[in-house]
């Protein structure tokens, strides 16, 4: 039981201190809730737009990476024949 009150309490200011980060308060939560989940929303495409340009980038190394190391991988499960 105290361990579920610590772990609730460390997400509350987990959660407290990226809206505050963000500025929403609980006042505007609770009175403009459309508009709140409206400014979410407007954050979560900005993050996505200023992301976006950094993965495709990263992708033309990882995934080929990745595919190889899959098909190593792969190779070496298999039983010799």
């Amino acid at each position: 039981m105290v361990g579920w009150i610590i772990r609730t309490l460390v997400l509350c200011f987990a959660v407290g201190f990226v809206l505050s980060f963000l500025r929403i308060d609980p006042a505007s939560i609770l009175t403009n809730s459309w508009e709140t989940v409206q400014d979410i929303v407007s954050l979560a495409v900005e993050a996505g737009r200023w992301a976006l340009p950094y993965i495709l980038i990263g992708a033309v190394i990882v995934v080929p990476l990745s595919l190889i190391g899959l098909i190593v991988r792969w190779n070496r499960s298999r039983p010799p024949s």
